[in-house]
């Protein structure tokens, strides 16, 4: 698709986040197999624990790019995955929004307004950590300079959306489990998980939107 100016594209991404649950749950092509839920998890004495996301969606040649991070590889179950900017609320957290821009200010070194947040998708939950996570889609009309921190983050990433990116199977490494799971290449990194289940759905509301206009 050629590129396309940043107030159209704004508007087609509202628009898009406005999408009902039936086009959200197509999200779950990108899930790995048995995945176990949030009311199990609570059932079997799992402690629940909240975060926040933010999906950022910047312009590229060509088109529009969401923006991802490889973690740098530390203990636990998300080292050296590729996920989007965000973390753990915290108490001085307003509520989840400002953790995701928070967050995404800490390891990307850009700030971002609220006044480009467009909208969320559906809350999930992660069972490996029990994270209960909400992902925020933000617009920015220019590709800002990256200053990520090195603690963190090993490589800023960016996914074209256009043409869409296909799901295809993947082995990948989960602790000291080999697993085929659905997934996203991206700059020769492996896109799973989480992460890919998220930008499923915003790919899913994407197409929504484009045919609902």
């Amino acid at each position: 698709m050629p590129h396309e100016e940043s107030t159209g594209f704004q508007q087609r991404v509202r628009h898009a986040l406005t999408g009902p649950a039936v086009v959200r749950e197509g999200r779950y092509q990108a899930a790995p197999g048995g995945r176990s839920s949030r009311l199990q998890a609570e059932a079997s004495g799992q402690s629940i624990r909240y975060a926040a996301v933010l999906l950022a969606l910047v312009p590229a040649a060509g088109g529009w790019s969401a923006v991802l991070m490889e973690r740098t590889p530390h203990p636990g179950v998300h080292g050296g995955q590729i996920s989007f900017p965000g973390g753990e609320v915290e108490p001085e957290d307003a509520d989840r929004l400002a953790t995701a821009l928070r967050e995404f200010e800490e390891e990307m070194g850009v700030a971002v307004p609220r006044s480009a947040v467009l909208g969320h998708l559906t809350p999930l939950f992660i069972p490996p950590s029990g994270f209960d996570v909400e992902a925020f889609v933000a617009v920015l009309p220019e590709a800002p300079r990256w200053h990520p921190d090195a603690r963190e983050v090993a490589a800023v990433l960016h996914l074209p959306l256009y043409p869409r990116p296909a799901l295809q199977p993947a082995a990948v490494q989960a602790g000291a489990v080999r697993l085929r799971v659905p997934s996203y290449a991206c700059e020769g990194r492996t896109v799973w998980g989480a992460t890919a289940i998220l930008l499923t759905e915003l790919l899913e509301l994407m197409d929504w939107g484009r045919a609902s206009t």
